[in-house]
């Protein structure tokens, strides 16, 4: 064990670059630091603390053995963050949307988009979240690896050897949606009682907030949900996304082009030509940027106002449109938090529009 150690430190501070090196290392090394015991085996160590506190979770990737209360959990996505936190734990390391210069989220307010005011702890950064760094997860010995599986599916042997890992998707026929993995993430972190209350909760708040919107969706039924990155090179009707499902769930009626409707293409591209034929009451225009987390809507509204053909949506001369970030707006968090903060903010943006009398938020 000590040779492996040893060889293990070398290579992570030498070599960084043989990657099949360091597979090749964590493979024998972890043989070799027993007990390792397979993610889909039963099999739990006879001599273990918690042994009366165990429990299998499914996730997406098969069947997990979980002891006792993980307190070292590294999550790989802001999905998985967002569940995590509002289940009431912290993580000690995290992956973002995209590959940020820091070490660590030392102020994990002004660094992790809207996620980041429920942070207590300073999470070591993991890097970009499709290639999360297996180096910094070794050396941190993470006691749970929390992850979505169509980010982390090739690297789970590896991630599987580091410590139990638990890959999820919130996909359930056809429909993705938190609620969908909350309880399984729940079973892990051993809050299975917290993650139901937040289902019921969330119950709650979406029922409060169809009655406040009542008068807005009875005046205004039908939204059109864009997602478009501020080139406006890239437009797509998004009625797949975090706010577009909210949206439906309010009872809004969400605008599709006509080779859409009847069909599973919720997410489609469209042209810039098409968007004035589409009858809409309300315009919703998600900005997205592969290499910022900030201010893409305020770049996207101003590249929308330079095309005049936009200023002749019915939405637009009626002062009905609105520009709002994917992160957030998306399909990017995606969480119990994420629709708090979404089930709050609408009635903020749309009540004005029934009440001229309040002052309409930009977005």
């Amino acid at each position: 064990m000590q040779i492996f150690r040893q060889t293990l430190s070398w290579v992570l501070a030498r070599d960084r670059r043989r990657s099949w090196l360091l597979g090749f290392l964590i493979g024998m090394g972890m043989s070799a630091c027993q007990p390792f015991f397979p993610q889909s085996s039963s099999i739990v160590p006879t001599s273990s603390p918690h042994l009366a506190d165990c429990r299998r979770v499914d996730h997406a990737l098969g069947t997990t053995n979980i002891c006792g209360s993980p307190q070292r959990i590294a999550v790989l996505s802001p999905h998985i963050l967002d569940q995590v936190l509002a289940l009431g734990e912290q993580p000690i390391a995290y992956a973002e949307t995209i590959a940020l210069d820091l070490d660590r989220f030392d102020d994990p307010q002004g660094q992790i988009p809207y996620l980041g005011t429920y942070v207590t702890t300073q999470p070591i950064n993991l890097g970009d979240r499709k290639t999360p760094s297996l180096e910094k997860l070794i050396r941190l010995q993470p006691d749970l690896i929390l992850g979505e599986e169509w980010l982390s599916k090739a690297q789970y042997p590896l991630l599987s050897r580091i410590a139990p890992t638990l890959l999820f998707t919130d996909e359930k026929q056809g429909s993705q949606h938190w609620s969908n993995n909350i309880e399984q993430i729940g079973q892990a972190l051993g809050r299975k009682a917290i993650a139901q209350q937040i289902l019921t909760d969330a119950a709650g708040q979406l029922a409060a907030t169809r009655k406040i919107l009542a008068p807005v969706v009875a005046t205004y039924p039908q939204v059109l949900v864009l997602s478009i990155n501020p080139m406006m090179t890239n437009v797509e009707v998004a009625a797949d996304s975090t706010v577009g499902y909210l949206l439906e769930q309010l009872g809004f009626e969400l605008v599709l082009p006509q080779a859409a409707i009847g069909s599973a293409a919720r997410w489609q591209p469209v042209s810039l030509e098409i968007l004035p034929s589409l009858e809409a009451d309300i315009v919703i225009v998600i900005g997205w940027d592969h290499a910022t987390l900030y201010g893409v809507e305020d770049r996207l509204q101003a590249a929308w106002h330079r095309i005049p053909l936009l200023a002749t949506l019915p939405a637009a001369q009626a002062d009905r449109i609105f520009f709002v970030d994917y992160q957030l707006w998306g399909s990017i968090t995606r969480g119990a938090i994420t629709d708090r903060l979404l089930l709050s903010r609408l009635p903020e943006m749309l009540l004005p529009l029934v009440h001229p009398e309040r002052t309409k938020p930009s977005g």
